[in-house]
């Protein structure tokens, strides 16, 4: 099953980007939608996230930000990701 998801989580993530700078503000919730069940559900894009958080500050403050903001079940998957200082 999550041979299928992670192919599919992947299309929704390209396909948020591509909506992303379109009139109507459905892009930024589904690449949001995207990362996080890719977090939730794949090890090496949860790895591969933490390495972009890592390299790129402003990443990471961004997802601290939702951390801080989201419920604790979403904010403790995107923790997951936090990089160890």
């Amino acid at each position: 099953m999550r041979y299928l998801l992670t192919p599919l989580l992947v299309l929704l993530l390209v396909i948020g980007l591509i909506l992303a700078p379109t009139p109507l503000p459905v892009g930024v919730p589904i690449m949001a939608m995207a990362i996080f069940l890719l977090i939730a559900t794949n090890r090496h894009a949860a790895r591969q996230i933490a390495r972009w958080r890592r390299r790129f500050g402003w990443l990471n403050r961004a997802f601290m930000f939702i951390e801080d903001r989201a419920g604790p079940k979403i904010g403790r998957t995107l923790r997951r990701t936090r990089p160890k200082i």
